[in-house]
């Protein structure tokens, strides 16, 4: 199957609202290249050991890049999600442009290639692509991802969010299930942090496939239940910890659930939120019975970490 590369040019202050569009409209993930990138401080992101190739990069502005299979594209899509952009007022109508690409699927590796290098997510993860090789310093957990069709490298404010939230939250007895599991990234590092037990599903075939491969590599493929599943829909087991980082139209469907399938004093870490959502978000987790213990904000998105308390 090949895939088509929606290539959307916009200013930076239209970064999340062109991201949560392309995911809106069914994208499998993002890939952000963003011109400010270049000029940054590497060391102010937990001294990132690796410089980035100008070459990778836009000289002006960003580019979103959301992928779509042949089955999901069709013709329109493009306009549409102009037509969204261009009715907005945050985006610079001069600068808009959007670029549609076919990738055929033995080209996708190479593809991420150029995009994910070696680099700290949080305080005490590195994330490696299975191609490169680094030294290691035992007082770092090291994950070692190959994306493949899947999303989730740990780059991203919604994952490196997450990474931070588990963290402060995993417990050796803790039964974690990680809800759209995309690489498997969030499960692998659950499984670093030393949870008693994981579970991974996600509604994509391929993610669950991406993510088995990249739990082999991380040598927990046999600690990690998998299987395809619609949010909880299908769940009939309790779990002290429930991640979701999705979106948050998604999130908001599996609030009362993620409620009724965690165990007491069960924590819920909710990501892929964009800052314009929080208050809706942490209205229905405090309506379905969720206290607030943490909010953490990066780059216009947050995640958001929910216990269950008995009222």
């Amino acid at each position: 199957m090949n895939w088509i590369e929606l290539s959307v040019t916009v200013n930076q202050d239209a970064e999340t609202l062109a991201s949560s569009i392309l995911q809106d409209f069914g994208s499998n993930g993002v890939a952000i290249e963003d011109s400010n990138e270049i000029y940054k401080e590497r060391e102010d992101r937990f001294g990132e050991i690796f410089d980035l190739n100008p070459d990778d990069y836009p000289e002006k502005h960003i580019i979103i890049k959301g992928y779509f299979n042949e089955e999901q594209y069709y013709i329109g899509l493009n306009n549409q999600i102009e037509q969204l952009l261009l009715n907005n007022d945050i985006v610079d109508k001069t600068v808009l442009s959007i670029r549609a690409t076919e990738i055929k699927e033995s080209d996708w590796e190479n593809e991420w290639k150029n995009y994910f290098h070696p680099f700290q997510a949080s305080s005490r993860f590195f994330i490696i692509p299975s191609w490169e090789l680094i030294e290691r310093d035992d007082k770092y957990l090291y994950i070692e991802l190959d994306p493949g069709m899947a999303f989730g490298t740990g780059d991203h404010p919604t994952t490196s969010l997450c990474l931070k939230a588990l963290e402060k939250v995993i417990q050796p007895k803790h039964r974690v299930i990680d809800v759209g599991t995309g690489s498997g990234i969030l499960s692998i590092a659950s499984f670093l942090l030393g949870a008693q037990s994981i579970k991974a599903i996600d509604l994509d075939e391929m993610a669950v496939k991406v993510a088995k491969e990249n739990f082999e590599k991380n040598h927990c493929l046999h600690a990690i239940e998998t299987s395809t599943g619609n949010l909880l829909e299908n769940e009939v087991e309790t779990y002290d910890v429930i991640i979701a980082n999705i979106l948050a139209h998604i999130i908001e469907k599996m609030i009362l659930d993620a409620y009724s399938h965690l165990n007491a004093n069960g924590i819920f870490i909710a990501s892929g939120i964009i800052e314009e959502r929080e208050t809706d978000i942490v209205s229905q987790m405090k309506e379905a019975g969720f206290q607030i213990q943490n909010i953490q904000r990066d780059s216009a998105w947050i995640c958001i970490t929910g216990q269950k308390v008995k009222i």
